[in-house]
């Protein structure tokens, strides 16, 4: 969905605003903590929108005991977990062991520099590399994390969206203006995935980028002469890229 919204996006209004105006019914919504209030929580419980949203820090949900009598692996990670009911809806705790080292060096490091105070530290220790995520569903443990997960994705394409098409650049003074700018960045952005996924399925994603293919294809030109249409000479190396993600747009005998 693209639309233009007045004022601030980081509203907790927009949420609200954008949900009722979605056919969401049977859906899972899922959340980012910056969105996380007793307020939305009320809100969603009267939807027909099932929903995964990770508490913030310093949510006293996080004080509700739950036993981390479960653990799962993810990407490598081990990744302990609990699960409690709480009035209407259901507390998932997770704790990345990878992640609790890393915040916990940072809190001695920041101790040392006396950059926080004992509170402070005590409370950073007790919840580093826990993740407390809020849900109507009653699931297993591993599925609710990976839903959460999910939403990785899609701010990697934000970032993309952001960093390699430079589309939050914007010099326009009317919605019309904002809504193709936005439109085709939206079209950019989805070749770019496609680009990425053939990539990734060829195994190429870590030697080359889909902007550097795109880069290596521009190099060939097709020329209408006299109604007769002719390709240019095709690299070696753009060859070897056709080949290996299968997509044949190039004959195997080009003709002079």
């Amino acid at each position: 969905m693209i639309r233009s919204i007045p004022g601030s996006v980081k509203d907790i209004k927009t949420l609200y605003h954008t949900i009722n105006e979605l056919d969401a019914g049977g859906k899972i919504l899922i959340l980012d903590r910056g969105f996380f209030s007793e307020g939305t929580l009320e809100f969603l419980a009267g939807k027909k929108t099932s929903y995964v949203l990770p508490a913030k820090r310093n949510s006293h949900y996080y004080d509700t005991r739950i036993h981390l009598n479960e653990y799962f692996s993810y990407h490598d990670r081990l990744i302990k977990c609990g699960k409690r009911r709480y009035n209407d809806f259901y507390l998932y705790l997770f704790e990345d062991q990878d992640l609790r080292l890393e915040e916990q060096k940072t809190l001695y490091r920041k101790q040392d520099e006396g950059t926080i105070d004992k509170e402070k530290f005590d409370e950073g220790m007790k919840r580093a590399g826990k993740i407390l995520i809020i849900s109507d569903m009653d699931r297993e443990k591993q599925e609710i994390y990976r839903l959460y997960k999910k939403r990785e994705v899609v701010e990697k394409m934000f970032d993309t969206y952001k960093t390699v098409l430079n589309a939050d650049k914007l010099y326009l003074q009317d919605d019309e203006s904002v809504f193709g700018h936005v439109f085709i960045a939206f079209l950019s952005l989805y070749i770019h995935c496609k680009l990425e996924q053939l990539l990734k399925k060829a195994k190429l994603n870590h030697k080359i980028t889909p902007i550097d293919l795109l880069y290596n294809y521009s190099k060939v030109y097709h020329l209408e002469m006299d109604g007769r249409g002719m390709i240019t000479e095709v690299p070696k190396q753009v060859m070897d890229f056709d080949e290996a993600l299968g997509l044949s747009m190039f004959p195997k005998i080009i003709r002079s």
